[in-house]
This record gives structure tokens, C-alpha cells and sequence, in this order.
């Protein structure tokens, strides 16, 4: 057995799995939205109160790994912890509870979440868009079947842009203006390496992409047809209808949708915009949402 803990700027991840050939066998998976980044995350710092969340999410952790006797233990910091001036701070807390923390890259993290995306499904002979859409960053990768072409981490992640642009409940029309600019400048070099390497399908890894089905299979009644077990199948005019109702609804009203997991209301709406600028700027036909994101990746690379 092999744990994973993936520390992200929104949710800590914990994934105890076996691994049997290309399948993984789970034997425990915890998420704590521990919101880490909130307060802080755009002065480099981990504020106090998201700290103690951390370390009260790390010492739940700490005790199923001891109830199943784990000795391999993979835990990595992205976007919020390797940024913060304070991360190396938390960093020893965590190793005080037996939990050693590496501060990845955002380098690291996209070729990693290439590694979980590709064994969620057999990815087409063209070139495709990754994305993930973290809570510190946004990672997006432009790949064929077997390597990847492109890679980028940029800082545009929803508790980032939450910070700057979302400060009204249901967001304005200015806000989702200001942002959508904002998010098509920043990533202007991902224009570039389409422009080199044109892809049409976009794959969104987990997190809000996850959501964006479960809230049109759920609440909009729309079928997402299945690509494999670890992967489904979205239209652009599926997306949209999600986005405009996103941007439509405030916090209680999103609260209220079957398919919206508490923890992803406050940063779903920005997160929603960045799909929809990049799926309209980008061209792109066809996304499709897989289960397999980073922490996956993480554990099919310790094979």
C-alpha cells in the first residue's frame, strides 16, 4: 500500500491505494477543504488561521496512516505552500507529525497530472489541451498519446483570482469582464503554443471539472456520455449552460445544486470563467473531464 497526500491551495487530498497493473485499488481516499491559500495566498504568506486548518487536516491524516501502517508516504506542497514565505514553516510542523512535505513545482505538477489524465482513458492520436485548475495555480499541458509537447504552470488560481475580481454575490458583469480580460492576457503564452501545437479537445483533470458534470447530470439533466470508467464526455453547449448558471446563481443558491460539493461553491464561479475563456479563445470542439488529476499521477510515477 502507498499513500499519497496531495496538498492543495483549496483541498488536502489523502489517497491510500494499491496499484494492479493500470488500475487502482483504493483503500482509502479523504478530501478536508482546507482552504490554505485563503487570506493570504496573493502576499506569499499562509495565514494563521489556514495554517492551524492544515496542520488539524495533516494530524486526521496522520492517524489513518498510522491505523493502516503505512511506511510509504508521497506528500507534496503545491501552488499556496511553495509560494508562502512561511511554507518551510509548515513544512517541519508537518514532518514533527511524520508526514515529509516536497514543495513541487509547478513543472512537476503539470507532468504529473499528464501521468494521472493518460491512464484515465486512452488519449486520442491528436494533439490535446490538459487543465487543472487548482486553487493556487492553473496548470495546462498541450500532449499526444505518449509525451507531451507544451507545459505551463500560471498563477491564476480560483483563490487567487477570487481575491481580486469576485467580491460580489452573484459576481457583475464588470467582475466577469475584468476577469475574463485578465485571464486572456496572462495566458498568452498558451496562445503561442497552440498556435504551434492546435489542439481541439480540451481535458479538464478532476476538481471543478468533476463538478461541472455532476451539476449537469444532476441539476440540469443533461447526459454526459462515459469515455471510459475514469472519464466523460462534455459539450461546449453543455459548458456553457454550466457557466451561465454559475455566473447567474449566489453562494446559497449554488449550495442548493445536487451536484455541487460544499467546499467548491465560493471558488467554482472563477473557475467556471477560466474554462469559458479558454474554451472560446481557444477554439476548442469537445471536453472531456477525467477523475485522474495529480495525486493519481503521483502514484502511477512511484511504479
Amino acid at each position: 500500500m502507498k499513500a499519497i497526500i496531495d496538498l492543495g491551495t483549496n483541498t488536502f487530498h489523502l489517497l491510500i491505494a494499491n496499484l494492479k497493473g493500470s488500475e487502482i485499488e483504493v483503500i482509502e481516499k479523504i478530501q478536508i477543504p482546507v482552504k490554505i491559500g485563503e487570506g493570504g495566498i496573493n502576499n506569499q504568506q499562509i495565514s494563521e488561521a489556514a495554517f492551524k486548518r492544515g496542520i488539524q487536516a495533516l494530524e486526521v491524516f496522520s492517524e489513518v496512516l498510522n491505523k493502516y501502517k503505512i511506511t510509504q508516504i508521497k506528500a507534496f506542497g503545491t501552488s499556496a505552500i511553495r509560494d508562502a514565505e512561511n511554507g518551510s514553516i509548515f513544512i517541519q510542523r508537518a514532518a514533527d507529525l511524520g508526514i515529509p512535505i516536497e514543495a513541487i513545482s509547478g513543472n512537476e505538477e503539470a507532468m504529473l497530472i499528464y501521468e494521472g489524465v493518460k491512464h484515465s482513458f486512452a488519449l486520442p492520436e491528436q494533439a490535446v489541451l490538459i487543465m487543472d485548475i487548482g486553487g493556487g495555480s492553473v496548470e495546462f499541458i498541450i500532449a499526444l498519446k505518449d509525451y507531451i509537447l507544451w507545459k505551463e504552470s500560471f498563477k491564476l488560481g480560483a483563490a487567487r483570482l477570487i481575491e481580486r475580481f469576485h467580491s460580489n454575490d452573484p459576481i457583475t458583469s464588470d467582475e466577469v469582464i475584468q476577469l475574463s480580460a485578465f485571464i486572456e492576457e496572462s495566458l498568452a503564452p498558451l496562445w503561442q503554443a497552440l498556435h504551434q501545437y492546435p489542439a481541439e479537445i480540451l481535458i479538464g483533470s478532476a476538481g471543478s471539472f468533476e463538478t461541472l458534470v455532476e451539476v449537469l447530470e444532476k441539476d440540469l439533466g443533461e447526459k454526459c456520455p462515459s469515455v471510459s470508467m475514469y472519464a466523460k464526455c462534455v459539450s461546449i453547449e453543455q459548458l456553457k449552460q454550466f457557466c451561465d448558471l454559475m455566473k447567474r446563481h449566489n453562494t446559497r443558491e449554488r449550495l442548493l445544486l445536487k451536484g455541487m460539493a460544499s467546499f467548491r461553491v465560493d471558488m467554482i464561479v472563477v473557475a467556471a470563467i477560466l474554462m469559458e475563456v479558454v474554451t472560446n479563445k481557444a477554439s476548442i470542439g469537445k471536453v472531456i473531464s477525467s477523475a485522474y488529476a495529480l495525486k493519481e499521477g503521483m502514484l502511477f510515477s512511484l511504479r
